[in-house]
């Protein structure tokens, strides 16, 4: 059996950001140095140039000036360099364009999924809810104690089901329920577990959607076993939706999900109109790889188009309205062999994921222009 430490969601946010009073983030000097050897430019020439874009409209912090490679000038002139726009702006800027009184019916998941159910939109059925308190969720089963969770484990057909923190961002605890047996449940990446193990020690008092585990399109084969997801940055605008940005995002063999925090996952700029794939990169503290061709498998990448392009787009204009008081909008959908599927839509949606997968600047004129119409002049 699989020895549990903490509930998964605190051990995710650890891997990612270290432990409490631990820091993976390099230092100043450790930034400077990298970017000093990539652009074979001066310590002095840099520091001058970032103190000039952290001062710009897009605010950048140092780790942003490293990681996106805007010191990078046989790649960016001035005008580029200031496009790139801090994800520190992210909530001043997405509370101007958005209606925050919104905001639970896409961070509440299961509140999403009730609210979508009866339109056009695809979206994985809500197979229940684990939660220890005493909320209700009309029309949705709960699953409070060990023995209900086994009993719901052992329906037929309800495995392999995949189970998400209900309010959670990030992926952070998420899992995947291969089989079961007994008084234990296998969990991709974490073996068995006991019924107890699992909801006192892994969920703990976090409350869980559960959802059918989604299949990829048969393209995606050449790239990953695990699913993958298309993330939209969408302005609902008064002429209608736009998406000025497209990012695909594959994991890595072994990984569950497809956020870019988890080791060896690929982001993939894509060209919004047509789906076809531009750029194809990893990341690390210090900045990008890019790669023609999936580093595990070897299949080629860019040039290659996802499939289903125009029902990805006709998803998101679908379901962009439903949600019109939230302006600025994101939502990941999963290319499925039956069509795509809405796996999340999010209140606005973080600059950095785009930013690091195209190697392009938030702030082109377009949304720049559109962040001013909502109240945002700072651009």
């Amino acid at each position: 059996m699989a020895v549990i430490e903490m509930n998964a969601t605190l051990r995710d946010r650890q891997a990612r950001d270290g432990k409490p009073g631990e820091s993976k983030a390099p230092g100043k000097a450790d930034y400077l140095r990298h970017a000093s050897r990539a652009s074979g430019r001066g310590a002095f020439e840099l520091s001058r140039e970032f103190n000039r874009l952290r001062r710009a409209r897009g605010r950048l912090t140092l780790p942003e000036y490293v990681q996106y490679g805007v010191y990078r000038t046989d790649r960016y002139g001035r005008e580029q360099q200031e496009r790139f726009l801090s994800d520190t702006l992210h909530w001043p800027i997405t509370h101007r364009c958005c209606d925050m009184t919104w905001q639970a019916t896409t961070e509440d998941k299961w509140l999403c999924s009730h609210l979508l159910e009866r339109s056009a939109v695809a979206i994985p059925e809500t197979l229940g809810v684990i939660d220890r308190s005493n909320r209700a969720y009309p029309g949705t089963r709960r699953i409070a104690t060990a023995e209900e969770l086994r009993a719901f484990a052992a329906i037929p057909g309800t495995l392999p089901f995949f189970g998400k923190e209900n309010r959670g961002i990030g992926s952070y605890g998420a899992f995947l329920a291969l089989e079961a047996e007994g008084s234990r449940i296998h969990l991709k990446g974490e073996g068995w577990l006991d019924y107890d193990t699992l909801l006192e020690r892994f969920i703990g008092d976090v409350p869980y959607l559960l959802q059918p585990a989604q299949r990829n399109h048969a393209f995606f084969d050449d790239y990953t076993e695990s699913l993958a997801t298309v993330r939209l940055c969408i302005l609902m605008t008064d002429q209608g939706v736009r998406v000025p940005f497209a990012v695909l995002k594959l994991p890595a063999a072994g990984n569950l999900a497809d956020n870019f925090w988890r080791p060896r996952n690929l982001a993939c700029g894509l060209d919004p109109a047509s789906g076809l794939i531009r750029t194809a990169r990893s990341k690390d503290a210090l900045g990008t790889t890019d790669y023609e061709s999936h580093p595990e498998t070897g299949r080629p990448l860019t040039g290659r188009t996802v499939p289903m392009w125009d029902a990805v787009l006709g998803l998101a204009e679908t379901c962009a309205p439903i949600f019109r008081p939230l302006r600025y909008q994101s939502m990941d959908i999963a290319v499925t062999g039956e069509g795509p599927v809405l796996i999340e839509i999010n209140t606005g949606g973080g600059f950095d994921l785009p930013q690091l997968a195209t190697g392009e600047g938030f702030l082109t004129e377009e949304v720049a222009a559109f962040f001013r119409s909502c109240g945002y002049d700072r651009v």
